[in-house]
């Protein structure tokens, strides 16, 4: 038994050597390639942490919203979690104060804390909707630049220059990615892959066949104008959409409040003489 045992520790002590030395490895690898300024996040347990399907969405949405960083999942899962705990015990200590206990009231505590992790998640959706119709609202007018300046004389890389530069005003939000391109190439990363993390920085549809239309034009020689005119009326027929989209949803609301403020009053109205009524004779008949 003592013979098995040791053969138990030494097979853990050389696990865990090997591990170590994994890890060890992994950090020199990101030392060379220029990572080594960031510190791996830590990872929430496997069944509080998002993971498959889920996780592939909150990465998604997170890069829709403006959270560029390879690292945000891990920080979002980290901040619901420690909002999900923070509302717990906020309500534990309301419940204290008010009914005298920390557990008086448990529903109380496991509603409140499940609305708070699933309304983590739906904050990020709104957020990533607003800012992807925010990018959707500036394309058009994005691509109208780009068409004058190229017929103008001027190349593709001295546009997104111009753009990244002098158009903070007219197209911020993508000035702003624009800028970040710019810096990519700055640095020496090669078109391809920058008109790459363009389009992922984009993130919204059409952005990857802006990418590759500019990848055409910029190794093939292919022309430029005619797409970008279809590209433009694509984005303006998106951007129509939308307000006829915003149009009905501002009549569903409408009927809506109809419903609530205006239909009970128009039935006070109505029915209070007939059922006032019906009550004065059914007193004169008792009488």
């Amino acid at each position: 038994m003592g013979a098995l045992f040791l053969v138990c520790a030494a097979l853990g002590v050389a696990c865990a050597f090997a591990g170590v030395r994994m890890w060890l490895a992994d950090g020199r690898l990101e030392a060379r390639l220029g990572m080594a300024g960031e510190r791996p996040a830590l990872r929430l347990p496997l069944a509080l942490a998002a993971r498959g399907r889920d996780r592939s969405e909150i990465a998604g949405k997170l890069m829709l919203a403006g959270f560029q960083d390879a690292k945000a999942a891990d920080r979002f899962a980290w901040a619901r979690m420690a909002a999900t705990v923070g509302v717990a015990l906020a309500v534990m200590l309301v419940s204290r104060a008010l009914w005298g206990g920390f557990l008086a009231q448990p529903l109380l505590i496991v509603i409140a804390t499940g609305l708070t992790y699933v309304g983590a998640k739906q904050a990020i959706l709104l957020l990533a909707a607003r800012r992807a119709r925010a990018i959707t609202a500036e394309f058009p007018f994005l691509l109208d630049l780009m068409l004058m300046m190229l017929e103008s004389g001027i190349s593709l890389d001295q546009c997104f220059r111009s753009i990244a530069r002098d158009e903070g005003v007219a197209v911020p939000q993508h000035a702003r990615l624009i800028a970040m391109l710019v810096a990519d190439l700055d640095r020496g990363m090669r078109y391809d892959l920058a008109l790459d993390r363009w389009a992922a920085r984009v993130a919204v549809s059409g952005a990857k066949e802006l990418a590759a239309l500019f990848r055409q034009a910029l190794f093939q020689g292919v022309e430029l104008a005619p797409a970008l005119r279809e590209f433009v009326r694509e984005f303006t027929q998106r951007r129509v959409m939308r307000a006829r989209e915003a149009m009905g949803g501002i009549t569903v609301r409408m009927v809506v409040l109809m419903i609530l403020f205006f239909m009970p009053a128009l039935f006070v109205v109505l029915g209070g003489p007939p059922i006032v009524a019906i009550f004065d004779t059914l007193r004169g008949v008792s009488q």
